[in-house]
């Protein structure tokens, strides 16, 4: 069933409105009218019977156009108001129009008069519709602003409509965040700009489409320290589900961060240890046959040196083989013994170790350099009169080689390795540079992982068990690396007396 509207037809001449309305009835725009031409009845209808429409000629004995404009302002100024008349100026028309008359249509042309009324009408609906949408909006901040106050959790509302604005931040700002919420509303820019640049992208997107889902964030506070909660949004539509507003809650939730990293930091930390240990009793077993080899490859070294002259051309290299050899006997003597329950120096563990680092250090230069390609360039830089460290001479001696096979690893197209000694805090320092890739963050937190490796081939056990050698005695061991800034490894060993 078809409404038909109702129209205030401000009309003098009855022949004039009959031929109105008759037309809009063969237009297909059902409706009924009163018709008035003075003030006192415009002002009586529209206090009885709101129209849906009003049209007015321009001029009527006791009445004009502008008194209808003015009288329609005053009672319901939302009402659509139409020109209808004769002959108008264009100058008088424009007047009007500025006034406040939607259209004019001229009575020779009242076939435009009906797609007018519809075109008005919808505009009528469509201004109706966004102010409820917008008294909507205000008794939601009325809400809002009840309970918000002395809420623990920080309450935030965020108009997106017809510009994007952080409209309101609750007093719990200061405690959870450190910022008072003045700071924080106005400009997005200012909240955005707090938040953890790798949240930042999340919180906007969660902004144009809020479902209710918890968003964890982080945010920096006043002192640098970093502040963990979790946000809840929802979006306020107007309706025709056009998103004009997101209204949230910040909750602090940085205790319970922490906690559950600690028992990640520490689960991992078991895991490792259980690695580490099946580690070794695979180490007892694989000693025994690897110092087999070991005892041949010595043994015929011995040999070839005893029946080659002094001056012999090959000496030289059989004597690098029978270093090396000698070497990893001692490495596999470490692994026999990694069972040992007793740290070096101990008791019962025989005396603590004293080890001249820079000594190691060129013997283990030495003993790579064969195998280093013409385009890796090493400098060394050793600072004399370092104290001697107090780390067993053949664990520093693997420490050193695993960590410059990773060093060179890193740099398949040649670059420059590095090496440094210096003096530290209760005992020396050693660096270890190279200028090759890098890695980026996440890879650099887990390069001392055991089993974890960038490599096609490795076991990934070269920097954990380097680590576990350095910390064993006491050391630390750390690691800087960014993408395309090549990677730096420090170690901290305790002098000998120190221990």
């Amino acid at each position: 069933m078809i409404v038909p509207i109702h129209i205030l037809l401000c009309e003098a001449d009855d022949d004039d409105a009959l031929r109105i309305v008759a037309r809009l009835l063969r237009d297909g725009v059902a409706a009924t009218h009163e018709r008035v031409e003075d003030a006192e009845s415009v002002a009586a209808a529209l206090r009885q019977r709101p129209p849906d429409i009003v049209f007015s000629d321009y001029r009527m004995p006791s009445l004009t156009a502008h008194d209808v404009l003015r009288l329609l302002h005053d009672t319901a100024p939302d009402i659509p108001f139409i020109l209808v008349s004769g002959q108008v100026g264009d100058e008088r028309a424009a007047a009007l129009m500025r006034a406040g008359a939607r259209d004019f249509v001229s009575k020779n042309r009242l076939s435009r008069l009906a797609p007018v009324v519809r075109r008005e009408l919808h505009e009528a609906e469509c201004r109706h519709q966004r102010r409820q949408a917008q008294d909507a909006l205000r008794e939601s901040e009325q809400r809002l602003r009840l309970y918000a106050e002395n809420a623990p959790d920080i309450i935030f509302r965020l108009r997106l409509a017809p510009r994007t604005r952080v409209e309101h931040v609750s007093p719990a700002a200061a405690a959870i965040l450190g910022y008072a919420p003045e700071d924080l509303s106005g400009d997005p820019r200012r909240l955005l700009g707090l938040v953890h640049p790798a949240d930042r992208d999340r919180l906007e997107r969660s902004w144009r489409s809020p479902r209710g889902e918890p968003l964890l964030l982080r945010w920096r506070g006043p002192d640098g320290a970093t502040v963990w909660t979790e946000q809840r949004a929802t979006g306020i539509r107007d309706d025709d589900g056009r998103l004009l507003a997101v209204e949230g809650v910040l909750r602090d939730v940085t205790a319970q961060v922490r906690a559950q990293r600690e028992r990640e930091r520490l689960e991992r930390r078991l895991r490792q240890a259980e690695r580490l240990e099946s580690l070794g009793r695979l180490a007892g077993g694989l000693a025994h046959d690897v110092n087999n080899l070991l005892g041949v490859i010595l043994g015929n070294a011995e040999l070839a040196l005893d029946a080659l002259p002094e001056d012999a051309p090959g000496r030289a290299g059989v004597e690098r083989i029978q270093q090396a050899a000698e070497r990893g006997e001692a490495l596999a003597r470490r692994l026999l013994a990694s069972g040992d329950a007793h740290p070096p120096g101990a008791a019962g563990a025989g005396p603590a170790p004293e080890t001249d680092l820079n000594a190691v250090v060129e013997e283990t230069i030495d003993l790579l350099r064969p195998t280093l390609a013409g385009d890796v360039e090493v400098v060394t830089r050793l600072a004399g009169g370092l104290p001697a460290v107090g780390i067993d001479r053949t664990g520093l001696e693997h420490v050193l080689i695993n960590v410059l096979v990773n060093a060179l690893a890193a740099m398949p197209d040649g670059g420059r390795l590095t090496v440094e000694t210096a003096r530290g805090d209760g005992g020396a320092r050693l660096t270890v540079s190279d200028t090759g890739h890098g890695m980026p963050a996440e890879v650099a937190e887990r390069a001392f992982d055991p089993f974890f490796t960038t490599r096609e081939r490795g076991t990934g056990l070269g920097l954990c068990t380097a680590r576990g050698t350095v910390e064993g005695a006491g050391g630390r061991a750390t690691l800087d690396s960014r993408p395309g800034s090549g990677t730096t490894v420090h170690i901290r060993l305790p002098a000998a007396e120190a221990r």
